[in-house]
């Protein structure tokens, strides 16, 4: 039996077979990934802070207050500090969210107001608000909200308002820009035209892994040729760029997953965080979908490298489904799968965690700057488990 192709094209509405192909040039790229963001500074311009943004100017509190919100006052003639009906869509649609932020300076405002020009050091959240945060919204000043993250807490509380905000609205790099140009090596089938379709891995045995949205290939034909790989194999240059490509340095992942994936538990242990989540998405795209054990069954999690949040999450999957398993990669699903099933055990089941004391050392309050959110703590993890029925024993 020959080894199937490596990557599959499936049409994206009815799931047929584009086409089977050795690699795919422009799918690894030369970056890391995720991206590390572009710290900027912002100045709010008039400003009346209030709250933790007074405090941080006047010495009473910290200079950072993690994230920080500024929502458009879009009401003519209402003053900027009154805020708007509750859920207003105009106001959600013009809002914008600052990450790791911090004071670092301030001043008498330029326009003679006696208000204050205060400068915050931060970064901008992906979003598509204001056309991805390139243009400013038609405002008459913004409300200013910080979240506080001293105790674990990410409720907004009102933290002033000002005319405008210089710096913010501009274009920005790309946090994951797409890959280059594809070509597809090693073809079995010849195309033409445009297509829409879903990327799937296909392993040696194979089965074929569909990989998502942020790896679909929307494009048309550009040329073909023969390819060096194969006689009656064909190369095809597409239009199409991988909206989120993976690193080159991951390849040796997708290579082992292809080969049949981990054959023993915590090969992920060594790597760096990023690498562990970059461990758990492999391991979404290629979990095993077969019923749920009997209800029972005892699962006993690893938990001498649970270091951080990742870490967690690639501990817990093997716990269930073995070497290079998946029960999920965020709360939701982690919510998802204890509570109602589907992730490889039967809802209400046992799960030792040994060695945890290792997790309650590591996952304490603080800001994830991962997740740019409040940390999720070894006390949290414990209380959503048992929250959704698992009968969990720290050991």
């Amino acid at each position: 039996m020959s080894i199937p192709l490596r990557w599959r094209l499936l049409d994206e509405e009815t799931g047929a077979t584009i086409t089977d192909c050795t690699d795919i040039d422009g799918l690894f790229v030369d970056r890391v990934f995720p991206h590390e963001p572009l710290y900027e500074r912002y100045t709010l311009l008039s400003c009346a802070p209030s709250g933790p943004l007074l405090a941080a100017i006047d010495g009473t509190g910290p200079t950072w207050f993690g994230n920080f919100v500024v929502e458009g006052a879009h009401v003519p003639g209402r003053p900027a500090s009154e805020g708007c009906e509750d859920q207003c869509r105009e106001c959600y649609e013009n809002a914008e969210e600052l990450l790791d932020v911090r004071v670092v300076g301030h001043r008498p405002a330029a326009d003679g107001s006696g208000l204050l020009d205060i400068d915050l050091e931060g970064h901008r959240r992906d979003d598509d608000n204001n056309r991805g945060g390139t243009i400013a919204p038609a405002v008459v000043g913004y409300r200013l909200f910080a979240w506080s993250t001293a105790n674990g807490s990410s409720e907004e509380t009102p933290a002033g308002g000002c005319r405008d905000i210089a710096g913010l609205f501009h274009e920005q790099p790309d946090s994951w820009p797409p890959g280059p140009p594809l070509t597809l090596l090693g073809c079995r089938r010849r195309l033409s035209g445009s297509f829409e379709a879903e990327l799937a891995h296909v392993r040696v045995d194979g089965t074929a892994h569909t990989m998502g949205w942020g790896q679909r290939v929307f494009g048309s034909v550009v040329a073909t040729r023969p390819s060096t790989l194969g006689d009656d194999l064909v190369d095809v240059m597409l239009d199409a760029r991988i909206p989120e490509p993976m690193a080159t340095n991951d390849r040796p992942l997708w290579d082992m997953w292809r080969a049949g994936g981990p054959t023993e538990p915590n090969l992920w242990a060594k790597l760096n965080r990023s690498d562990r989540y970059l461990w758990v998405r492999a391991a979404a795209v290629h979990r095993s979908h077969a019923p749920d054990k009997p209800a029972g069954t005892v699962y006993h999690l690893d938990g001498r490298y649970v270091t951080d949040f990742d870490a967690f999450f690639c501990a817990i999957g093997e716990a269930v489904n073995g070497p290079g398993g998946w029960f999920g990669g965020d709360l939701f699903w982690l919510h998802e799968n204890a509570a109602t099933g589907d992730g490889g055990a039967t809802p209400g089941f046992r799960m030792i965690w040994h060695n945890s004391e290792v997790a309650r050392t590591h996952l304490v309050s603080g800001y994830d700057r991962k997740s740019w959110l409040p940390a999720v703590t070894f006390d949290d993890l414990v209380r959503y488990l048992t929250e959704d029925g698992v009968q969990l024993e720290l050991r």
